[in-house]
């Protein structure tokens, strides 16, 4: 909930937010990820600015043509691999821009309680953005729910991090700041105002008829919280694609293949569960060797 700051408290602030942006490598000066909010921007423009990144920091790139593949492109007819512009075109300059931030923060870190952290931020957005699919919500929607999943524990993160670059930082104060260090960052960035309740997610919320966005989020947070606390990792069970080609794509494969894009696999347990088809499917082949 928003509350008052007091001056002291908001130099704190403005303390963790330098020593974060100051320290983020993105591979081009933030400000340049503006171009990214230009309706206007041409595709010459947009892949320069990728071209930059690919340059100076590769694994960014990478990673985000990688989503992009895996998401939008890898089981299209002519499976192609996209480039930074199609990447934009397809997933928004929005969505684009919150994955070079989130990945440039996780990056700062490769340590367990910083990789765990991303853990927990992947596991948020792709958990939400399952939900979200399944509810049957519109692409606009769906895509609101996975960025506010991976923004949503941005702020604590973010407190944690300058802790760890030499910051004090009370665990009260993280408790108290949190979403107000999130908020700056959503307003900095202009980034999509919806994300400010993402980020204060202090209550499960409906509309009408069903959960409401944020209250989406708060459930994958709920179960994501769930399995770190339990496991410390995110286990699930689902089917996995087998070698007979009943299934080539399961919620399983999904989420493995973006723990390990953002190189936080270790942090992901897949308990392979195959459905009655695959059984079936293993049966009659097995049958069929024997005789």
């Amino acid at each position: 909930m928003n509350q008052p700051i007091s001056e002291e408290d908001a130099k704190v602030l403005r303390a963790i937010e330098e020593r974060i942006f100051s320290s983020i490598d993105a591979g081009v000066d933030l400000s340049e990820l503006s171009i990214l909010d230009d309706v206007n921007a041409g595709k010459k423009q947009i892949q320069e600015l990728g071209v930059k990144i690919a340059v100076e920091h590769t694994e960014i790139s990478v990673a985000i043509l990688q989503i992009a593949h895996s998401v939008y492109f890898e089981h299209s007819p002519h499976g192609d691999v996209p480039d930074f512009f199609d990447a934009v075109m397809r997933m928004g300059g929005d969505r684009v821009k919150i994955l070079i931030l989130s990945l440039a923060l996780f990056s700062l870190g490769k340590g367990p309680d910083a990789r765990r952290r991303a853990a927990k931020s992947v596991s948020i957005g792709i958990l939400g953005r399952m939900i979200a699919e399944q509810m049957n919500l519109k692409d606009e929607c769906v895509r609101r729910v996975e960025t506010g999943g991976l923004l949503s524990q941005i702020g604590r993160n973010m407190c944690m991090k300058a802790r760890e670059l030499g910051e004090l930082v009370s665990d009260d104060f993280i408790e108290h700041y949190q979403s107000a260090l999130a908020m700056n960052m959503i307003d900095r960035f202009k980034l999509d105002p919806f994300l400010k309740k993402a980020v204060d997610l202090s209550v499960v919320e409906f509309d009408e008829a069903s959960l409401a966005l944020v209250g989406v989020i708060k459930m994958a947070e709920a179960l994501t919280e769930d399995s770190f606390r339990r496991y410390g990792k995110l286990v699930i069970k689902s089917p996995m694609p087998d070698k007979n080609n009943v299934l080539i794509r399961t919620p399983g494969e999904v989420i493995q293949k973006l723990f390990s894009i953002l190189g936080v696999d270790d942090y992901l347990v897949i308990e392979e569960e195959p459905t009655q088809r695959q059984r079936e499917a293993e049966k009659k082949l097995n049958k069929k060797k024997r005789s």
